[in-house]
């Protein structure tokens, strides 16, 4: 069917192996009307709202993870709530997928229905209907390519809301140095990955890592010193409370 938006999917590896893939991505970048030319202070026009996007996944195939959207799994597929569509805004979606074992050649690996409510209008429409494919084979020879590098980097900076999580929890806990450590290994990974791709997003982003870590670290380390003051406070009060009550049993003997 002729659509109104625009999806571009780009998987990391062109081609997988006959044997399958255990975590394979894809990325979708969509957008409705042409990308917009340069930088406007003015906000683009509304197009489409709560555009959802409904994946089907084919036999042997398995979604493993969403980043980009809120998702969830139902009888009929993963519902995917994509957020509103404006004049020529690009947003992206990624999907880790794994793939068992199929015989070679372009194989369907999902089903891909596009939704939304036109604005002023309070009845979702069908935008978009669509196939996504995969080469399969059993050339090893096409499989020694290396991944797609701007899938990698969505693949890289999606890591970073579990990292975040994992910081949080150690400084939750008291574990001050083991969440700054944690940051650092990944502010570190984002910074060669800067310098071997010459990319400033990986840079950028390790910035900002670099600066929540050490707010974290500076917010947790102040709420330590408080609670620790705290209980050395509420342990002098027992113990003096204690001693009143020795000396109050001492002047009645």
């Amino acid at each position: 069917m002729s659509s109104i938006l625009d999806v571009f999917c780009t998987w990391n590896r062109e081609v997988i192996s006959v044997s399958g893939e255990n975590s394979l991505y894809l990325l979708m970048e969509w957008r409705s009307g042409p990308p917009a030319k340069r930088q406007s202070k003015l906000m683009p026009k509304l197009l489409y709202r709560d555009v959802e996007l409904l994946l089907k996944p084919e036999d042997g195939v398995v979604i493993k993870a969403v980043h980009g959207a809120r998702a969830k799994e139902t009888d009929a597929g993963w519902v995917l709530q994509m957020g509103s569509a404006y004049k020529g805004k690009t947003k992206t979606l990624l999907l880790e997928l794994a793939v068992s074992s199929q015989s070679a050649g372009k194989k369907s690996v999902c089903s891909a229905y596009w939704s939304a409510f036109k604005t002023k209008q309070e009845q979702r429409v069908l935008l978009r209907r669509e196939q996504i494919y995969l080469q399969i084979s059993a050339h090893l020879g096409l499989m020694n390519k290396q991944p797609d590098l701007r899938v990698q980097k969505h693949v890289k900076l999606s890591e970073t809301t579990g990292i975040m999580k994992q910081a949080l929890r150690a400084f939750e806990r008291g574990r001050t140095e083991e969440g700054c450590e944690i940051i650092k290994r990944h502010t570190d990974e984002l910074l060669i990955m800067a310098v071997r791709s010459g990319d400033l997003e990986y840079y950028r982003e390790a910035q900002i890592l670099i600066q929540l870590g050490e707010y974290y670290q500076m917010t947790y380390e102040k709420l330590n010193d408080e609670l620790s003051d705290t209980v050395r406070e509420s342990s002098g009060t027992y113990y003096l409370e204690e001693d009143e009550e020795d000396f109050m049993e001492k002047q009645a003997k």
